[in-house]
């Protein structure tokens, strides 16, 4: 429940960043940190309370297939010119509606549920049917633009300090979550929260307008003289 509330708190944050200085990127991320708590929220109540097929079905959906995607078309929003974008953010939407379906409609085996590891969430394979493409094809486009892109960007001399913090961020969490398909809970649930926090920051960085060059000093005024009168320029 800790990686919950520090992701909810990170997607306050981070609404409220973009209320004082709008951009896209702020309100993917947020998104991206709120399906995050989602995931996390229902991971902690199915491990207290016992697995249900729709707490199975939203901590699949938001965490399995959703949150990486969404994270990583706020790094990508960066990187994209306005029609770029305006693709993006449609197919981002089209993709997350048609994600859901998928998971929702799917079966998801009782056996599974009732039979979960003890400390851990059910496998993926609970979830029968093919909701499973959806999320090899969203993680996979989210890695890339996470790491990918914040490497361009370094390579780029870009906002080179935010992005190493997110890449490293990406990796503790592809990190994390890999330890999961082998079987590995130990480590999992610190490399969540210390992955999403390295993140954070660097998204934090990334919103940060540019700091001005203070202005040169005015030249002294002088007088010169010109005809019978003096003019005063600057």
């Amino acid at each position: 429940m800790a990686a919950a509330l520090l992701a909810l708190l990170f997607t306050l944050l981070l609404l409220r960043s973009f209320a004082r200085r709008r951009a896209g990127q702020k309100l993917l991320w947020a998104g991206g940190f709120a399906l995050f708590a989602a995931a996390t929220a229902a991971e902690a109540i199915g491990q207290g309370s016992g697995w249900g097929a729709g707490l199975f079905r939203t901590y699949y959906l938001c965490g399995g297939v959703l949150t990486v995607a969404w994270l990583g078309a706020g790094s990508a929003w960066l990187l994209l010119p306005r029609r770029g974008r305006d693709v993006l953010a449609g197919g981002l939407l089209v993709a997350t509606v048609s994600a859901a379906i998928s998971v929702f409609i799917a079966p998801v085996s009782a056996n599974a549920l009732a039979h979960a590891p003890s400390g851990a969430p059910p496998h993926d394979s609970a979830l029968a049917g093919h909701a499973f493409l959806w999320a090899v094809a969203l993680n996979s486009f989210g890695t890339a633009f996470l790491i990918g892109g914040a490497l361009y960007s370094v390579l780029r001399r870009r906002n080179v300090r935010s992005n190493l913090w997110i890449a490293s961020g990406a990796l503790v969490l592809a990190l994390a979550t890999s330890m999961t398909r082998a079987g590995e809970y130990s480590f999992v649930y610190l490399g969540e929260l210390v992955g999403i926090a390295l993140m954070f920051v660097g998204f934090n960085l990334s919103g940060k307008p540019p700091a001005r060059a203070p202005a040169p000093p005015a030249p002294p005024a002088r007088a010169v003289r010109q005809g019978t009168g003096a003019v005063v320029a600057p």
